[in-house]
């Protein structure tokens, strides 16, 4: 059974380590570089590619850590019609 082997680095040093090593032992390999990605969502949902979306969330939470948010309590029917209503 093939298995398939990760790794991911920014060191030269360490990736011709690998390199060396996969050649040694006739293994295939593949290389790809990685953009940097600052998008914090690990699937990245293009929602927090928008900075005005990330900046109203973070103003959000600024307020919910400073306790100047007010408490919603929903019944079963209003979040049942707020969930069908998509």
């Amino acid at each position: 059974m093939k298995q398939l082997f990760e790794i991911e680095t920014d060191k030269p040093e360490v990736l011709d380590e690998f390199r060396e090593l996969a050649r040694k032992h006739k293994l295939a390999f593949r290389e790809w570089k990685l953009a940097k990605n600052d998008n914090p969502s690990p699937s990245g949902d293009p929602f927090f590619d928008n900075p005005e979306n990330v900046k109203e969330i973070l103003r959000r939470k600024k307020e919910m850590d400073a306790g100047n948010i007010e408490s919603v309590t929903l019944s079963d029917e209003a979040i049942k019609k707020l969930l069908d209503s998509g």
